[in-house]
């Protein structure tokens, strides 16, 4: 069927000759691509199926070498196929330990993207204007800054995506660095958070308003000295006896007077506890880098 010589007896509508030479090709195929031994003729990233061992093996580009790249037979497993890139697409992140972004990512740095003139500091490159148009739509600029050509002004979002890429605007990266990820919205009896955005701080530092109610002993405290004073007393009188001269009598029954009514004022103060310091405010976390695709 390669031969020249055939393709003159196909255009003469030999039927016969034509269905020969199809089947002979498909029967290459068949006893080339799999078989208990390796084939006769091989040829450069060559798929072949070696049904002695259930090994799927690969020809190298300069077809000298075999690479095994699966199992078939129970259980089905490919072992040295890398996932195709087609399984995530823009926006997509995954955490890794790699410092280095895989291609078609970018890693989130905290920083920005654009296309090449746009001055950003991430990713400036055409290949970013898909993730560019998903972040300007779905993340509010608060969160996701819009910056002017070449500088660091935001710039505030313009009619769209297509019209701020094509005026070489550049746009902020969500912020990840040191910062735990969670999902955006809210459960029952949550606050609601917007897609992108960030909060919460390292530390708090503690105020009275954030202590349950409670007591504090006095400690020894003392009374001020107050009130000094004095009281009179009735005193007897003289008087004269009919019969042998003076004599004294007592002027009556009687109390002292009242006088000096006072308070004490009570001095002294708790004792004193307390540094004033803020508390970490972080739960036991594994630091990794991450990475989104563009």
């Amino acid at each position: 069927m390669t031969q020249a010589s055939d393709l003159g007896g196909i255009a003469n509508q030999l039927a016969a000759l034509y269905r020969a030479r199809v089947n002979v090709g498909f029967q290459a195929v068949t006893t080339q691509h799999s078989g208990a031994g390796e084939p006769a003729v091989t040829y450069a990233n060559m798929v072949w199926f070696d049904s002695g061992t259930g090994a799927v093996r690969l020809r190298d580009p300069t077809n000298t070498s075999w690479t095994v790249i699966g199992q078939i037979g129970p259980p089905f497993k490919w072992t040295a196929v890398d996932l195709p890139q087609t399984s995530f697409t823009t926006g997509d992140v995954k955490l890794t330990f790699k410092t280095t972004a895989d291609s078609g990512w970018v890693m989130m740095n905290d920083g920005t993207i654009g296309d090449a003139v746009s001055g950003a500091t991430t990713r400036a490159h055409a290949d970013a204007e898909a993730l560019f148009t998903l972040l300007w739509s779905s993340v509010s600029d608060t969160w996701c800054t819009l910056y002017g050509s070449g500088g660091s002004t935001p710039s505030g979002r313009g009619v769209s995506a297509a019209t701020d890429w094509a005026a070489h605007r550049h746009i902020a990266l969500p912020k990840v660095l040191g910062r735990a990820i969670a999902a955006a919205g809210w459960g029952a009896g949550l606050s609601n958070v917007l897609l992108g955005a960030h909060g919460g701080t390292e530390t708090v530092l503690l105020s009275a308003n954030h202590l349950p109610p409670h007591t504090h002993g006095a400690g020894t405290l003392a009374a001020a000295s107050a009130g000094a004073h004095t009281h009179a007393a009735a005193t007897a009188g003289p008087a004269i006896s009919p019969n042998d001269g003076f004599y004294s009598v007592a002027n009556g029954g009687g109390n002292t007077g009242s006088g000096g009514a006072h308070t004490h004022t009570i001095a002294g103060s708790t004792g004193s506890a307390g540094g004033g310091e803020a508390h970490p405010n972080i739960q036991p976390t594994a630091y990794c880098n991450v990475m989104i695709k563009l």
